[in-house]
This record gives C-alpha cells, structure tokens and sequence, in this order.
C-alpha cells in the first residue's frame, strides 16, 4: 500500500516489485491510499509512507519490520521515503529487500548495499 502523500508514483513500486518477482517473491496487490489515516501497515502488507519526526537528513529512506513475537517472522513492514528520492533508481527495490528481511551487503553493485551510489541491481543470493 502507498500513501498518496509520500509522492511515491505506483509505477516505481510496480517496478520494484517486478523485481523481486523475478527472484521469487509473490506479492497479494498494490494501491494507492488517499486517505489521511495512511499511517500504519497492516499485517501482511508492506506501507509505503513519509518519513516520521526524527528521521535523519542523510538517508533518502528506511524500513521499519515488525515480526511475530513467538515465531520470529517479519509480518508487516513501514518504508519511509523522502519525496525527492521517491523516483531515484534502485531506492524502492532497495527499501523493499529490508521489508523482504535482507540486511545491508557491502558487495558493490549488489541492490543490498548500504551506499545508493555503490549499489546497483545485482542481487545475488536474494533468490527466494
């Protein structure tokens, strides 16, 4: 789910989703919220919304996973993203790997790694 007031466009997250589809991930649907109360993700869904107060100046994006207490499971995920990175390359497939559960990996070109301008689209070893 996007919240229409992160100014993420729904072809951005459409690509990024194609992109782990093609490394095995499946996905329920995608849709814009225009409501105000665009806040929280509900279980099962992965929210696409502004950053929140505190959020530091020098990422263009974060992911915040909720998981189950007793199985350890991530069953819901929060991506903030700044405006003006809401288009950039990369940023979304990125955010949406730490939703999936993937941690930072310092390969360069790897989607994984933890500075924009060293990543890219290789995304070995994120193959479901």
């Amino acid at each position: 789910r996007v919240c229409k007031t992160s100014e993420v466009p729904i072809y951005r997250v459409s690509q990024a989703l194609r992109y782990w589809e093609m490394l095995g991930y499946k996905f329920d649907g995608l849709y814009m919220d225009t409501s105000l109360s665009c806040m929280n993700p509900r279980y099962g869904e992965i929210l696409i919304t502004l950053p929140e107060a505190g959020f530091s100046s020098k990422h263009m994006a974060s992911t915040r996973t909720y998981t189950d207490t007793k199985t350890g499971n991530i069953v819901k995920a929060k991506i903030h993203v700044l405006p003006k990175y809401a288009r950039k390359s990369r940023v979304i497939e990125h955010e949406i790997g730490h939703a999936l559960g993937w941690k930072h990996y310092p390969q360069k070109f790897h989607i994984m790694h933890p500075e924009w301008q060293l990543g890219g689209l290789d995304s070995r070893g994120l193959r479901k």
